[in-house]
């Protein structure tokens, strides 16, 4: 039987040995951890990198965090302190941007934010009311009024726009973030008041049997406009037969509002006037008118027609329009003489020549209407004007002789009108007329009244001034060259 071989038995490595390994494993370890390693600087926004805040609302910056990281080894990363930049400011929209920097080991972090503080909150409108307020049909809106707010821009009514359309008003605002706001109102519509009827030539008139009775009127509403084609009328005037009559004007519109206006009618026998007087006397009136002919002059030619009354127009060419009425008041039998044709002061005053060149080229004009030159003529302003001392002193003195060696003959007035600037009163106009009628007769000699054909007031007053002058006794002509011509003083 063979022999058995015992295993040969193992060494043992000495503790000395292991720790030497050991060791060493630790040593390749640290080379490989310090060539591995890699140290950086981190730095890292605490919430969003872009924020978005309400105006009015409230916000706190979260900030941010550094550390001084190693790559293997993170237990070993060392917080690094953040200096931070920038600002917001939540009462102002508009986009803020925040620094944040971090320094370490001569190395440098940066982060940003961007903070973005806008309005979304639109403006609002009121809208105020005046009570029973109301709008008549077919009339635009009356603003009653309206207020714009904005939780931002404060007050912006100035900017509020409005527009009206099938019947409502739109208001429209944006504020300065483009938030806008709307609001309607519905405008409420009535008709409360009652047409207007107007009566030409007053609430009473009067008429001369034989006369064509005729009478206008006007009719307006708030609403409806004109209605004086609707106006009804019931008249009872019959101008044969002297007598008080009454016209009665109704009207409605058309939402049944009504309105009456009455008119009171007088016709009375036609006073005589003896137009061409054997002669002159106290009870005599030429009425005379200035600086026409003008818009009003047919119109007078009409009222003096109608009484047979003759006049005396002192004319110019301010209105050439109308110089036709030369030859109307020529033919119709009144007296066409110079007054100035331009009626500038400081040029027809400016020396004799001037202002005879003046006259004769008025006098051509005169010729070419009528046929016919005329020798009567007035000074504009009067011979006692004292304007003309502005331009030549002593010219009217020179010029006043000079008419009397030319063979022309001038007139001023004895009874003004005030037409000529200090009224604009009918009423006024034929009360000052018939004052100074009455102050001539008393001193025993004929009026010569100055009035304008180119003032209508003036002329609306020549039916009254006519009709109380032949009630009493007067009788009306035109002037000749033989006339009563009251002279004033000259002063200058």
């Amino acid at each position: 039987m063979g022999k058995t071989k015992k295993a040969p038995k193992k060494k043992k490595l000495p503790v000395i040995g292991i720790i030497a390994i050991i060791t060493a494993f630790a040593a390749l370890v640290a080379v490989a951890v310090l060539i591995f390693n890699k140290w950086s600087l981190e730095l890292t926004l605490n919430g969003e990198e872009t924020v978005h805040v309400e105006y009015g609302d409230s916000y706190k910056d979260e900030g941010a965090s550094a550390e001084w990281c190693a790559s293997v080894l993170p237990f070993l990363n060392e917080n690094v302190e953040v200096t931070t930049q920038g600002n917001f400011d939540l009462t102002k929209t508009g986009t803020y941007t925040i620094t944040y920097t971090a320094d370490y080991n001569n190395e440098h972090a940066e982060a940003k934010r961007t903070v973005i503080v806008e309005d979304h909150v639109p403006p609002q409108i009121e809208l105020k009311s005046i009570p029973d307020s109301y709008t008549p049909y077919n009339h635009p809106y009356v603003e009653e009024g309206y207020t714009a707010t904005d939780n931002y821009d404060g007050d912006i009514s100035d900017k509020v726009k409005s527009e009206e359309k099938d019947g409502k008003v739109i208001y429209t605002v944006s504020d300065s973030s483009g938030n806008s706001a709307r609001m309607t109102r519905t405008i409420h519509y009535d008709d409360r008041e009652p047409p207007v009827i107007e009566l030409s030539g007053g609430a009473e008139v009067t008429f001369y049997v034989g006369d064509k009775f005729y009478h206008e009127w006007f009719a307006t509403d708030d609403c409806d406009g004109d209605l004086s084609e609707q106006v009804k009328i019931d008249s009872n005037v019959d101008t044969s037969t002297p007598g008080t009559y009454t016209v009665t004007y109704t009207i409605a519109d058309s939402h049944g509002n009504e309105a009456t206006a009455t008119r009171t009618v007088i016709v009375k026998e036609k006073p005589q006037n003896n137009s061409t007087p054997a002669g002159e006397s106290s009870k005599t009136i030429y009425l005379t008118f200035d600086d026409g002919p003008g818009a009003y002059t047919d119109q007078l030619l009409d009222i003096l027609a109608q009484y047979n009354v003759k006049a005396t127009f002192f004319t110019t060419s301010a209105y050439p329009a109308y110089a036709y009425c030369m030859a109307k008041e020529a033919a119709a039998g009144h007296t066409v003489c110079v007054h100035s044709q331009t009626h500038n002061y400081a040029q027809i005053y400016s020396s004799e020549d001037a202002y005879w060149a003046d006259f004769n080229a008025q006098n051509e004009v005169i010729a070419q209407q009528t046929g016919s030159y005329s020798n009567m003529f007035r000074f504009p302003g009067g011979s006692s004007n004292t304007v003309s001392r502005n331009y030549n002193t002593g010219i009217m003195s020179r010029l006043a002789a000079q008419a009397g060696q030319y063979g022309y003959v001038y007139f001023d007035w004895n009874v003004s009108s005030g037409d000529a600037g200090e009224t604009t009163s009918t009423s006024v106009v034929y009360q000052n007329v018939i004052n100074g009628i009455q102050w001539c007769s008393s001193n025993g000699v004929p009026a010569v009244v100055l009035q304008h054909d180119v003032k209508s007031y003036s002329v609306a007053a020549v039916p009254d001034i006519i009709e109380w002058g032949l009630e009493n006794g007067y009788t009306f002509a035109a002037l000749t060259p033989g006339s009563y011509a009251p002279h004033h003083g000259i002063n200058n």
